[in-house]
């Protein structure tokens, strides 16, 4: 695989993720961050992107979104459906959806996509991540639990289907003052998406997350 790297991802990228499985609780066909409405990006994906300048982080091969994560506000996270903001708590900004594409499994991208949420949300008042999984089919773009527990999440809230998992950032990004410059830099790495070129296809659905992601 040639090298990649994370970059950020605004509403205006939310058209060029994959499409999510036919089984899938974000909808079938649907593309995460869309309002299913056609009425372009949806609420918390707009909010996100006002606050933080960015509504996910992607991981980009040859112009092709190959992994994605996407991040909410709990203020903003809809009522109804599988992140459901019943219970949030307000100090954890929400992950939406983590998805790898089923090719590109395997190769730590998932890990690299919650670090990197990581290392941008410390800058934010919220001190964790939180976020619903599922133990249904593993190609769906909610995360499954061994994904989550594999990059450091614990369960806040068991269910035998959609538990609730946590990750704090105090213990994820450790500060160091000598450090601070380089760390910056590092941050500075993620970059927005290019354009993307005139007459490029969108994919269709494919992909998932396995435990080892």
């Amino acid at each position: 695989m040639t090298r990649v790297r994370v970059r950020r991802l605004g509403t205006t990228d939310l058209h060029r993720l994959p499409e999510t499985c036919p089984l899938c609780p974000l909808g079938a066909g649907h593309q995460p961050g869309l309002d299913p409405g056609g009425n372009g990006a949806a609420t918390w994906a707009r909010a996100a992107e006002t606050d933080w300048g960015f509504c996910g982080l992607g991981i980009v091969q040859q112009d092709r979104v190959v992994a994605y994560l996407l991040l909410a506000s709990p203020l903003h996270v809809p009522r109804v459906g599988p992140q459901s903001g019943f219970g949030l708590n307000p100090d954890a900004a929400v992950v939406m959806s983590v998805r790898v594409l089923e090719q590109y499994a395997r190769l730590g991208l998932g890990r690299q996509l919650v670090q990197a949420a990581a290392a941008r949300m410390v800058r934010t008042p919220f001190q964790a991540l939180e976020t619903r999984s599922t133990t249904g089919r593993s190609g769906c773009a909610i995360p499954p639990p061994g994904f989550l527990e594999a990059v450091g999440f614990t369960v806040i809230d068991p269910h035998p289907l959609d538990p609730r998992y946590r990750l704090d950032l105090s213990r994820t990004v450790r500060w160091v003052p000598d450090l601070r410059p380089a760390f910056d830099r590092v941050l500075d790495w993620v970059r927005p998406l290019p354009p993307e070129p005139a007459g490029r296809a969108h994919q269709g659905p494919s992909g998932g997350l396995g435990s080892s992601t």
